[in-house]
């Protein structure tokens, strides 16, 4: 073979794949018992669970490039949510695209009328220049920028913290300015989106035509004049260059060197219910501090995601809550409770998944001391979201720069992040 990828996440999919289509032969080895990382999904009880709370945004470019959207089967997410008060809600959201939301918009008290104004100029600020130029210039931290632009505290805490804390799994409003701008551009140039079927058919679609191996735990690379050996759990393997694409403590083990940068968890709680306690298909923020950030009600949109006659919950907490799983899901009802009242006690717990590398922590200037794709073994690359920004945009445009190392492609080596 040509090429050995080490992790068959989207960044070691992607370069697999771009790598073959130029006709390369490579092989891709994955310690897990399936593809993806944590682009995948599961089956419980007859619901389908997603690694968490992910969606798709459309618009990024990468996404464009390498996957064929119409065999994802997608449906879209309203581009709008709820803010749950209480029993009570207000929509938020682009009336352009959910004109279900124009009435909350006009009445919504989460809004000021400067808010409101300032919401139209930030739209029309991001939307005039191209996505990847705004990955760049001065930062700052959201919250900071938000601020400055004259946004009140009430509107930051009942809406930017929630939602985009479900982004950047922080509610403080810390992450990066550019990467806020950034990802607003992208919800507002194109659909939001899940596969129909779950997470997964976007990982399996970068891996069909792979030649992937499961199962395969790396240990060791030793370099030497004809390229790198890899010494994996099930035998030794040779190739002239090898691109790393696990995660980034894996990939450091490997490498031999730090490359992390910390990391962001996040946990989730999956509910079932044989009626929906709401009839709300919204994402749903929680305004208030507590455990839960959002919830949304998957099966309204996504009827394939449960059985027939059930309905199913999603909600997200931010972090890694020093509970045991029994003592969150308890916390988690007391505050659902708040929403829907006794009708708390219909939900049936599916699971509780910890995803303790979810993100890495991102600040202002953070891109400045990412690792780049070079390392100090002869003939071995570095490949993932490390490289240039946590989420399915970063890691894809991450596969595609080593791989264009690997072809010599100049073009594709100096695109910009972003872009």
């Amino acid at each position: 073979m040509d090429v050995i990828v080490i992790g068959a996440g989207l960044a070691g999919l992607t370069a697999a794949r771009v790598l073959r289509q130029a006709g390369k032969r490579v092989r891709v080895l994955e310690a897990a018992e399936q593809v993806g990382g944590r682009v995948r999904s599961r089956e419980v009880g007859g619901f389908t669970l997603d690694a968490g709370y992910q969606v798709l945004f459309e618009a990024y470019p990468a996404v464009k490039r390498q996957l064929d959207l119409a065999a994802l089967d997608l449906v879209s997410i309203p581009p709008s949510a709820a803010i749950r008060l209480g029993e009570r809600s207000e929509l938020l959201g682009d009336p352009r695209r959910d004109p279900g939301v124009i009435p909350g918009l006009l009445s919504a008290g989460s809004l000021t009328l400067k808010d409101r104004l300032m919401f139209a100029r930030l739209v029309a600020s991001v939307a005039a220049v191209p996505p990847h130029t705004l990955l760049t210039g001065p930062d700052e931290p959201t919250r900071v920028f938000l601020k400055r632009l004259g946004f009140s505290d009430l509107i930051l805490e009942r809406f930017f913290a929630p939602f985009f804390g479900g982004i950047f799994l922080k509610r403080d409003l810390s992450t990066s300015a550019r990467l806020f701008r950034y990802y607003l551009r992208m919800l507002l140039s194109g659909p939001i989106s899940l596969p129909r079927r779950g997470v997964s058919a976007i990982s399996e679609q970068l891996a069909a035509g792979s030649d992937v191996t499961l199962n395969a735990r790396v240990l060791k690379l030793s370099p030497h004049g004809r390229g790198v050996s890899v010494i994996t759990s099930l035998g030794e393997l040779e190739a002239p260059q090898v691109i790393v694409a696990t995660d980034p403590a894996s990939a450091g083990q490997l490498l031999g060197e730090e490359i992390g940068r910390g990391k962001v968890s996040s946990t989730y709680l999956y509910y079932s219910s044989s009626s929906a306690l709401d009839a709300e298909y919204r994402l749903m923020l929680n305004p208030r501090e507590g455990l839960i950030n959002n919830a949304q009600w998957l099966s309204h949109l996504l009827s394939e995601r449960a059985p027939a006659g059930q309905a199913l919950l999603t909600v997200t907490v931010l972090g890694d809550p020093d509970l045991t799983d029994t003592e969150l899901d308890t916390a988690v009802r007391a505050e659902l409770n708040v929403w829907y009242g006794a009708g708390v006690e219909q939900l049936n717990t599916l699971a509780v998944e910890r995803i303790l590398y979810a993100q890495y922590p991102q600040p202002p200037d953070y891109a400045a001391s990412l690792p780049g794709h070079a390392t100090h073994l002869p003939g071995v690359l570095l490949a993932g979201e490390i490289t240039s920004m946590s989420g399915i945009q970063g890691a894809m445009e991450s596969g595609e720069k080593a791989a264009a190392i690997v072809l010599g492609d100049l073009a594709v080596m100096s695109r910009a992040r972003g872009a």
